[in-house]
C-alpha cells in the first residue's frame, strides 16, 4: 500500500480504486495481540489541487486477543472505514508526505490499534469464576502492623 506521487497522478485518470491484502503480523511484537489475520483493504483516492491526496478505505481483519479473566484466545473482528488526507505542504491538519511516496501501512496499523479494545472477555468467562470473600474482622487475617489502625476510626 505504497505509491509515489507520480503513480497516483497517473492512476487518477485511469482507476482511482485500490484493494489488497496486507500481512501485518510483524507489527504485533510488543503488543497484547496474539495473532492478526491478513488485513483486507478496499478503497479509493482523490487528488485536489495537485497537493492534497485524500484516501477513503475500509479495513477488515480479525485480531486474536487473550480473555482478561480466563486467558483463553478470543477472536475480535475489526471492520472500519477510514479517511486520511496527505499533503505536500507542511500542515498540522494533514499527514505530511515525506519524500515522494505515500505509505498507508502505518496509517492502517494505527487505526487497527485505535480500534483494539483494552480487554476482551470470552463467552464463558464468568461460568467457572468463584468469588472469594474475606472477613476483615478475623484476627488471623490482620497484619500486626495495622492492628492499631482498627481503633483509629473511633
Amino acid at each position: 500500500m505504497k505509491w509515489t506521487i507520480h503513480e497516483l497522478r497517473k492512476l487518477q485518470n485511469i482507476d482511482k480504486e485500490f484493494d489488497g491484502v496486507v500481512n501485518l503480523s510483524s507489527y504485533i511484537e510488543n503488543t497484547d495481540i496474539i495473532r492478526i489475520s491478513p488485513v483486507d483493504i478496499i478503497g479509493n483516492f482523490e487528488i485536489y489541487d495537485d497537493s492534497l491526496y485524500e484516501f477513503y478505505f475500509d479495513i477488515r481483519c480479525t485480531l486474536t486477543l487473550s480473555c482478561a479473566i480466563t486467558m483463553v484466545e478470543v477472536p475480535y473482528e475489526i471492520d472500519i472505514s477510514v479517511e486520511e488526507i496527505f499533503s505536500q505542504d507542511i500542515n498540522d491538519e494533514y499527514n505530511n508526505i515525506e519524500g515522494i511516496t505515500i505509505d498507508l501501512l502505518p496509517i492502517i496499523w494505527s487505526n487497527i490499534i485505535l480500534e483494539k479494545p483494552m480487554r476482551v472477555l470470552s463467552k464463558n468467562a464468568y461460568l467457572n469464576q468463584e468469588e472469594e470473600t474475606v472477613d476483615l474482622e478475623e484476627k488471623d487475617n490482620l497484619n500486626q502492623a495495622f492492628v492499631n489502625l482498627k481503633n483509629y476510626k473511633k
